[in-house]
């Protein structure tokens, strides 16, 4: 590498107009392709800037912001020999964006993603060969922006910290050139060769914080001449690994342009009681040029709740500056505060964020230019459908858009499904749109507050519905790692993966499962072993801990703190965020009672899940059917009376425990009509209501179904009373929420110390519509729809299903309407698969082959 910093500087003015923001309509040159030999690492080291501010004081939720700044690292390059390709290996410490002469390398946004912070950091590999100046002794610029993102900030970072986990921002990469004569050259970074410094126009960003950006200053590689030489940094100790999956992409495609714009300007109505409501002075038609003034509020709709990031094309006179603040939902009821207002009706509501006045914030200061400059967040996102926009002098806003950003890539897509019912068609919207958000890197909760975790009974609950609308296998490989780097050394696997600022309580039922869900869920959806192989050795010690321990949560109190999540959010006793777990000397006697009976169901299907893909590996499946059959025993020892009553009267009762007796198969004969029995009256009592929170619901509609209740399924389905799925999309929602009631119309918000607009879990009710309103699911024993289960169960309420689906063995069809009371079937099968095929209404079956098919059946 040569330091020839005149020239650096002077190339990359040369070679690059001024950039003054990130833009959807940015060049990206290069493209991800294999990592080069890990060896080629030895070439490289970690690299930081020397003047980089870090946070020394405690960390805390009103106190948790990242340190200010970004760091950018650049060298030139000068061939060797004239060049035939070139590929460079990259990781870093915090988020990072590439550039080659001043292009920004790469459609992989918010790199490296979110892992373990300790023990895994993933490298990105790009062909670079388009970038770069090939001729022999031509120079080339590489520069790197790197903020505190996934390192250097809260999300890693526990409540009470001194600092934050990751101090400083780091670069490591190794470029490799291949010359035309055959031989290669390789350039690493180092403190020799490299420059950095903070620099350039981000002043703020980080996860939760948002992004700063003064348009005035230079980008980095525009003042290498300012940089300083770099130091050495030794914080990462861990692993370097290929990113192969849950990178994360900006969804140009799926780009959002407003619904509604307006401006106010005052309010009116106020009292002791209620922030009042703003007054609006002008609309703004589609595509109108928005002009916002000093004092002025513009408020945008985009009509759609998604992770993203908004993108702006504007102008200004330099220095004015301009402040974006996302939210999910706007105030309302004369911004009464007794619904949970933050201010006045009209206005965009941001206390469901917890850190309204510190966190997912977007500032942006105007350089002083002729022309329009566009702009959106590039070290960040956000969570939101609204958006409120003021400045300090005038702005002309010619388009504004919303981005979503999503490790859902638009290739990855595989299934659609469609209903005659438009209320269900909304639910299925909303499930696509909760996936496409939270699946995020990692599996995420919610990706609008200061959360955004890989929540693992979350993860678990969503898994299969999640593969039905995506290829989520190499998702899922990344995540898995990101569980086993948080596997706990006696085996129980953690609440939250990868580690992060909180979450990491272990072996708690439901949530330490999705470390043998997840795998099985994969395995069986796209005939998938590897997955298996690689979590095998952590699985296995899973399950001699669950068997050892009878996963009884007085034995791993050490663990899990003595306390459970189960039914998380339900609306039955024993409840646990609600308090209802407690009595007044504490937790219940029933309420341990209740997480004991949980955690054996929990304990019995993650063995007959370990005995299936011993089965399929090759391995010895034995030991793992005889541990459900111990299991088995055990629950129905401990829990039930022999006519298949719970010892613990509460529970029958309740929906949930009834569910999960039902699903594995702990009652049969008389015991099991009784059960059932008492299941429908606990409905009809409910008001066809169900009573479920993650964990039962995640069970709910299939159990029902196969146990003789698909009328109650369909009824639970179209149910509009609370709680329901069809309850939210009365009050406005565009995805799925955490709560069944996070927004009421006639009474406002729900606990907003805990309330997301945007939770993917409860849309594990597709996994049902998928398999029993459409009729496709796969055959454990074939997995990977090599033999398709096809057993719909149609509704005239749905008017009509219309589903196809991109599976592992090809396009599968399915679809259906009425004519009258004769129902019409068509469907496909894919070249190389079976189908076994069950009409309504009966119990034998009918193996179809490859092609298309119609069958008709009167009722």
């Amino acid at each position: 590498m040569k330091k020839n910093l005149a020239y650096i500087l002077a190339a990359s003015i040369l070679l690059t107009p001024t950039v003054y923001g990130a833009s959807s309509k940015d060049k990206r040159s290069g493209t991800l392709t294999d990592p080069l030999a890990d060896s080629l690492w030895n070439k490289s080291e970690w690299i930081s800037a020397k003047d980089a501010p870090i946070v020394t004081h405690v960390v805390t939720d009103p106190d948790g912001r990242a340190a200010d700044g970004a760091a950018w690292f650049a060298a030139t390059v000068t061939n060797g020999k004239k060049v035939k390709s070139a590929r460079w290996m990259t990781a870093g410490l915090g988020v990072y964006t590439l550039y080659v002469n001043g292009n920004i390398i790469g459609q992989e946004v918010l790199k490296p993603g979110f892992t373990h912070h300790g023990k895994t950091k993933l490298s990105f590999t790009y062909d670079v060969t388009d970038a770069i100046q090939r001729k022999a002794g031509a120079e080339n610029i590489l520069s790197v922006q790197v903020t505190p993102g996934w390192w250097a900030d809260k999300i890693i970072t526990p409540w009470g910290t001194e600092g934050m986990i990751g101090k400083k921002v780091a670069f490591r990469g190794v470029l490799e050139l291949t010359y035309t004569d055959g031989t290669t050259e390789c350039f690493g970074t180092n403190v020799s060769d490299w420059k950095a410094g903070i620099a350039g126009p981000v002043k703020h960003a980080a996860i939760f914080d948002g992004e700063e950006y003064d348009a005035r200053e230079l980008q980095g590689f525009e003042t290498i001449g300012k940089l300083g030489t770099p130091e050495k940094n030794t914080e990462f100790k861990g692993t370097i690994f290929p990113s192969n999956g849950a990178e994360i992409y900006l969804r140009n495609d799926l780009a959002l342009t407003p619904e509604r714009a307006y401006i106010w300007k005052g309010v009116t109505g106020q009292s002791d009681d209620a922030f009042g409501k703003v007054v609006i002075s002008k609309e703004f038609r589609k595509g109108e040029e928005i002009t916002l003034q000093p004092g002025e509020t513009l408020v945008i709709d985009f009509g759609q709740n998604c992770a993203a990031v908004p993108e702006f094309e504007f102008r200004a006179k330099g220095g004015t500056k301009l402040n974006c603040r996302p939210a999910e939902l706007l105030n309302d009821g004369n911004g009464s505060k007794s619904r949970g207002m933050d201010g006045p009706e009209g206005s965009c509501h941001r206390l469901n964020l917890r850190v309204p006045d510190t966190g997912m914030l977007l500032d942006y200061t105007f350089a002083d230019t002729k022309g329009y400059a566009t702009y959106h967040p590039e070290c960040t996102f956000y969570g939101y459908r609204f958006i409120s926009v003021t400045a300090d002098d005038e702005v002309k806003i010619k388009s504004v858009k919303s981005i979503p950003v999503s490790s859902i890539a638009e290739n990855l897509e595989t299934g659609t499904i469609t209903t005659g019912n438009d209320m269900v068609n909304k639910l299925i919207s909303n499930t696509l749109w909760g996936q496409r958000s939270n699946y995020l890197s990692v599996p995420t909760d919610c990706p609008q507050r200061n959360e955004r975790l890989g929540w693992t009974a979350d993860t678990q609950v969503f898994s299969e519905t999640g593969t039905y609308f995506a290829d989520t296998r190499r998702f899922f490989h990344k995540w898995m790692r990101d569980m086993r780097d948080s596997q706990h050394e006696l085996g129980g696997f953690p609440g939250v993966a990868p580690l992060a600022q909180y979450g990491n309580e272990m072996t708690r039922l439901g949530w330490s499962d999705a470390g043998v869900i997840v795998p099985w869920v994969v395995w069986k959806q796209f005939d998938d072993t590897s997955i298996i192989d690689e979590n095998w050795s952590a699985m296995e010690k899973y399950l001699n801990h669950l068997n050892e321990t009878k996963f009884d949560h007085y034995a791993l109190r050490g663990e899990n703190g003595n306390y459970q999540w189960a039914d998380w959010l339900s609306y039955e006793p024993l409840e646990s965020c609600s308090g209802r777990m407690n009595g007044p000397d504490g937790i219940l006697p029933e309420t341990y009672d209740y997480w004991n009976y949980l955690s054996a169901c929990y304990w019995l299907m993650d063995a007959e899940m370990m005995r299936d893909m011993a089965a399929a590996t090759g391995r010895d499946s034995r030991r793992y059917a005889d541990m459900a059959k111990e299991a088995r025993a055990y629950i129905q020892g401990k829990f039930l009376t022999p006519d298949g009553k719970f010892k613990t009267d509460i529970l029958n009762t309740m929906q949930t425990p009834a569910l999960f007796a039902l699903k594995n198969k702990l009652v049969d004969g008389k015991a099991k009509e009784d059960m059932i029995s008492r299941l429908r009256k606990n409905f009809a009592e409910h008001d066809n209501c169900l009573q479920t929170g993650f964990l039962g619901t995640s069970i709910l509609m299939q159990t029902l179904t196969e146990n003789g209740m698909a009328d109650i399924a369909y009824e639970l389905l179209f149910q509009r009373k609370n709680p329901s799925w069809l309850y939210s999309i009365d009050n406005g929602a565009t995805t799925i929420w955490e709560r069944w009631n996070s927004y009421m119309v006639d009474q406002g918000m729900g606990p907003q110390g805990m309330n997301s607009f945007n939770h993917y879990a409860y849309g594990c009710v597709a996994e049902w519509m998928w398999e029993t309103m459409a009729g496709i699911s796969t055959d454990v024993a074939n997995p990977g729809f090599k033999k398709i289960i096809m057993k719909p169960i149609p509704d005239k309420r749905l008017g009509f299903v219309k589903a196809e689906y991109d599976s592992a063995a090809g396009k599968i069809k399915s679809q259906w309407r009425y004519d009258g009371d004769k129902w019409i079937w068509n469907f496909t099968v894919p070249k190389g698969a079976v189908a076994e095929v069950t009409l309504p209404g009966e119990t034998s079956s009918k193996e179809y082959g490859p092609g298309n098919h119609s069958v008709t059946k009167q009722f």
